[in-house]
């Protein structure tokens, strides 16, 4: 059961309540259009737990992506946009926003369940890739760091690289420190003491 956020502004409104509710998914609250509708929604995910968002819309505009790219900043969750009116420009636009789905014209009560179901999944999947793209820059970072303490102990100690890598590993066990930690503090002291 997924608690959903709802911000309606068509007349399909009891459509879209009726088709989330028979999923056995929970209405947390229906927001209306508002020139802070950022803030609102900041409002509602700061203080509720909610799952997912879900905007049915005549058309998108500068206040809805923004709000969208506000929100994903603040507190990533999947955003499920139906517009009655759209093209394929403000589908990209939605979508660079941080929208999970954008389904202009088609908001079917039998076809919402499955909408959200895809758009969770998609969401959930995106969110992994930016974690491991996070891991792999520190990981790509981290070894940067170490190459460059053991090129600087290979120089001051006259030694190959797998003593200078052998020498920041005892370090860092002696000390109970990571390894990049022991190699940027050995990059701080030879960088001050040059000089």
């Amino acid at each position: 059961m997924q608690r959903i956020l709802l911000l309606s502004t068509t007349q399909q409104r009891s459509l879209l309540e009726k088709a989330i509710e028979r999923e056995n998914h929970s209405i947390i609250a229906v927001l209306e259009m508002s020139a802070n509708l950022a803030a609102d929604l900041q409002k509602y995910v700061g203080t509720q737990m909610i799952d997912a968002l879900v905007m049915d819309i005549e058309k998108s505009g500068k206040t809805i992506l923004e709000a969208i790219k506000q929100l994903m900043a603040h507190t990533p969750l999947p955003v499920v946009i139906f517009v009655q009116q759209g093209d394929r420009q403000s589908a990209a636009e939605a979508t660079a926003a941080g929208a999970s789905a954008y389904v202009i014209n088609g908001l079917k009560e039998d076809r919402v369940g499955p909408i959200l179901a895809a758009a969770i999944i998609r969401f959930q999947k995106m969110q992994t890739l930016r974690e491991e793209l996070i891991q792999t820059k520190i990981s790509l970072q981290d070894r940067k760091v170490i190459e460059r303490a053991k090129g600087l102990l290979m120089k001051q100690h006259g030694c190959n690289e797998n003593e200078a890598y052998i020498m920041l590993r005892k370090q860092a066990m002696e000390r109970n420190k990571r390894i990049v930690e022991v190699a940027q503090g050995i990059i701080d002291c030879i960088t001050l003491l040059a000089r």
